[in-house]
């Protein structure tokens, strides 16, 4: 695999067991040879229209991703709204639709609307096996 510049610093999967997952340069480099129809994404906090991780290496990943995908759609539950977190990800404005549960308070909601984000949200029960 060739270098990439700074990946010597950059952790790799086996430095990122808080997440369960595939993280750092690496694994995004990996990801923008990815196509894909749709990527169904996280973010640990929402503010001011923009979505952020805590993470540097789930950002890196994220929006690798997000560039392989024709659609995208950010899952966050009402509880990372108004929450700080260091790196940004992406403007809400970005994401095809962004879900959420029926716990987001209604101001949210409006705001989402204001900055013309289309969103939906998951209702207990909506689930169908």
């Amino acid at each position: 695999m060739a270098d990439t510049e700074g990946a010597e610093d950059a952790p790799d999967a086996s430095e990122a067991p808080a997440f369960n997952a595939f993280l750092g340069v690496s694994t995004a480099d990996s990801a923008r040879g990815f196509r894909a129809d749709i990527a169904f994404l996280s973010a640990s906090a929402v503010d001011d229209g923009h979505c952020y991780h805590r993470a540097q290496e789930n950002v890196l990943v994220n929006r690798a991703l997000m560039a392989a995908a024709r659609r995208k759609v950010l899952l966050v539950d009402h509880s990372e709204f108004g929450r700080p977190a260091l790196y940004e990800l992406a403007p809400l404005a970005d994401f095809d639709l962004a879900i959420s549960d029926e716990q987001l308070p209604q101001e949210e909601q409006e705001a989402l609307q204001s900055l013309g984000v289309r969103y939906g949200l998951a209702t207990e029960g909506s689930l169908r096996a």
